[in-house]
């Protein structure tokens, strides 16, 4: 038998328990429970740190949409969020790696202010001593000056070659790829840029600005051609006077034709030749009756102007009767899927369904042989 003595100084294995504690065992890291509230902050705060970094692509996103309660509320939100971030310069980083990319302008850059000239003041005439000959009738009449002749373009070659731009809005996505490719087979047809801006528009010069967009493109890469594709957000609401115009008011098709006009005018008098693309038909009934109407504006604007061309894709995309159809025979007699889901954008083969007529026309215009194709 064991005596008191001995228990006590004997060495306790480990694994025996006392008082429901186990001996010799390591005590777990003791764990903070951080509070609700604490996770609750921290989730607010990463929110609105990620708010602030892009807060210029909430402010776009809010404008772009149509007008009404929705995008009145988005902008009251997206518009003081954008105003923090930039003066706190936390919209620098995404605007570094945007330009970064070649998808927007150096961060912190300004457009350069261009001074209008100044006007000279007109000459004083200074008086003459001499009196003035009258004029008698045995003066014969000075010859009007004949008019320059127009410069006229170099023929168009490999080393000389048509230059084109391709913008608009979500319709150029596809389209512009197709028509890039096309101009490429020519070998003599150069892309200066295809640009394409979604929820942009004739109708929303608040949120892409577009005939200020193009007077750049004028002055900065002065393309031959300009194949130009709007339609796809423009039957939209518009305020005019203060007052929202449906695109069925007579009032709303009389704005978007004026603005339509001076676009045009705009693009003629800087030296451009357009190609003005229709919409095709759409799934909507509804989208049908308005897309027709900006037809009618596109159509019947370019009939006026010489210098601009319009390319009717309607029938184009409609079945054996006149109606919409997804699906459509290709060159080789193929039924393939021509519009995306929204039943207004083209997929890949619609693109160059809607690319080819357009490519002709030009090529046409300007007597260049169409590529032979393989």
């Amino acid at each position: 038998m064991t005596d008191e003595t001995t228990r006590q100084d004997a060495p306790i294995a480990s694994g025996v328990l006392t008082h429901g504690r186990q001996l010799g065992a390591q005590e777990p890291p003791a764990v903070r429970n951080r509070a609700a509230g604490e996770v609750i902050i921290a989730v607010i705060v990463a929110v609105l740190l990620g708010g602030l970094l892009n807060a210029q692509v909430l402010l776009a996103t809010a404008q772009r949409q149509q007008l009404g309660t929705p995008r009145d509320v988005a902008l009251a939100l997206a518009e003081p969020l954008a105003a923090v971030s930039s003066a706190l310069w936390l919209d620098r980083p995404r605007a570094a790696i945007e330009w970064a990319m070649g998808r927007g302008d150096r961060p912190g850059g300004e457009a350069p202010v261009v001074a209008a000239p100044e006007e000279e003041a007109p000459a004083t005439p200074t008086p003459s001593d001499e009196p003035t000959a009258e004029p008698t009738a045995e003066h014969e009449p000075t010859a009007e000056p004949e008019p320059e002749p127009e410069p006229t373009r170099e023929p168009i070659t490999a080393e000389n070659p048509l230059t084109m731009y391709i913008g608009g809005d979500s319709m150029v996505g596809q389209f512009g790829v197709a028509m890039d490719d096309l101009a490429n087979d020519t070998g003599v047809i150069e892309v200066t840029e295809v640009r394409y801006e979604f929820g942009s528009g004739i109708s929303r010069p608040d949120f892409i600005d577009w005939p200020a967009v193009l007077a750049q493109v004028s002055a900065t890469q002065s393309p031959d051609v300009m194949v130009l594709y709007f339609g796809g957000n423009d039957a939209q609401p518009l305020d005019i006077d203060g007052t929202v115009r449906q695109p069925e008011d007579a009032e709303w098709q009389a704005e978007y034709r004026a603005r339509v006009s001076a676009l045009m005018d705009q693009l003629v008098e800087a030296g451009h030749r357009v190609y003005w693309m229709g919409m095709p038909i759409a799934r909507s009934k509804d989208l049908q009756a308005r897309h027709t109407i900006l037809n009618d504006v596109y159509s019947s604007e370019a009939e006026e102007r010489p210098e601009v061309t319009y390319v009717d894709v309607w029938d184009l995309f409609a079945g054996p009767d006149g109606e919409f159809s997804e699906y459509l025979p290709n060159r080789n007699g193929d039924m393939v899927d021509m519009r995306l889901n929204d039943g207004i954008h083209y997929t890949t083969a619609g693109a160059y369904r809607a690319a080819r007529p357009a490519m002709a026309q030009i090529l046409e215009d300007h007597e260049i042989e169409p590529p032979v194709d393989e």
